[in-house]
């Protein structure tokens, strides 16, 4: 029986660094091909085995990476984060990290989050939400590297994964356009200001291109209530001159839009097309299923993860990443119509 070895017994084997095993074993760059071949040779020869804890105290590394998600809201509750939230894990796990969840509090200083990182169990952190500049400041200061996924900011002042959500919304509404829809009515949950904003425009210039004139009556934000949904609803398809297209800022947003229109006994898409941002599981199972513009949430997970393991192994990586926002998923929801 070969006794089991450790890192650092192999590193003296092998007559090389600590560091230069550890970039061997989790098959990344700052060795030469002979060297990690020298290394690996042993490694399979005496079938060693990583020890987790040898690893943490002589790489002084935990190996976990804090998810972060805001306490006010459940993103297992939102199918789109769902998703996110499982690429992140399967990638984390790919690269060695375990992930554990920590939900933000608006207390830094008896947080968990800071705890976490004074005792120094985390190597880096992913933020399912943004963050302010004096959470940054507090993160900064602690020498945590960190990644924002999915910034509704139009220029994250930080390292993140984000998507284009003007030019998701301005794609979606120049579709219904091009498939002669001229009146078409906008719909937002409001649940984050700043992503309502980053539709809107998009939606406007999708307008403006076609020489469609802007009507804020159709536009409706702060809707995360259902009677607030229905009763704009009611406003605009009770009317002689209502729209023919509804777009949403999001597939859940449109799914409810739709639910209400067919239990007001209204045909979808002859009586109203609609389409939306997103492309969750549930926008296929629709019925009828829905179009809308697709954003890569589990290539959202693997390239935050991606990144900020460069990070921290102190790599040459990109501060931020934007994600193909334009990719439209065209099914059952809209219909075209004659140009007139």
């Amino acid at each position: 029986m070969v006794q089991k070895l450790t890192i650092k017994q192999i590193a003296d084997m092998v007559g090389v660094s600590v560091a230069a095993v550890s970039y061997a074993l989790n098959g990344k760059k700052g060795i030469s091909d002979e060297t990690r071949e020298r290394i690996l040779d042993v490694v399979n020869n005496t079938n060693y085995t990583p020890n987790v804890n040898s690893r943490r105290l002589i790489l002084q590394r935990s190996f976990n990476i804090l998810l972060v998600i805001d306490s006010e809201d459940s993103p297992f509750n939102n199918f789109f984060y769902v998703e996110v939230i499982n690429s992140i894990v399967e990638h984390c796990t790919a690269a060695g990290y375990n992930t554990v969840l920590v939900k933000l509090t608006d207390d830094f200083d008896s947080s968990i989050l800071k705890n976490t990182l004074l005792q120094h169990n985390a190597d880096g952190i992913i933020f399912l939400c943004d963050i302010s500049d004096e959470l940054r400041g507090n993160i900064s200061k602690l020498g945590a590297p960190f990644v924002v996924v999915d910034s509704q900011r139009k220029e994250p002042p930080y390292p993140s994964v984000y998507a284009d959500y003007s030019k998701a919304s301005y794609c979606a509404v120049k579709y219904l356009i091009e498939s002669g829809h001229k009146n078409v009515a906008m719909l937002d949950s409001g649940d984050v200001p700043e992503y309502f904003m980053c539709t809107l425009e998009g939606y406007k210039q999708a307008l403006s291109e076609s020489g469609i004139a802007f009507n804020s009556d159709w536009v409706k934000s702060g809707i995360s209530a259902e009677t607030d949904m229905q009763i704009f609803m009611e406003k605009i398809t009770g009317k002689s001159d209502a729209p023919t297209a509804i777009f949403c800022s999001s597939d859940f947003v449109a799914i409810n839009v739709m639910n209400y229109l067919q239990r007001r006994g209204y045909v979808l898409p002859d009586d109203f097309s609609v389409c939306s941002i997103d492309d969750i599981v549930l926008a296929r199972y629709h019925f009828p299923a829905l179009t809308t513009v697709k954003i890569d949430k589990v290539s959202m997970g693997k390239l935050a993860v991606e990144m900020l393991d460069k990070i921290i192994n102190e790599e040459e990586t990109k501060t931020s990443i934007a994600m193909p926002s334009c990719e439209l998923i065209v099914r059952d929801s809209v219909k075209k119509i004659e140009l007139q």
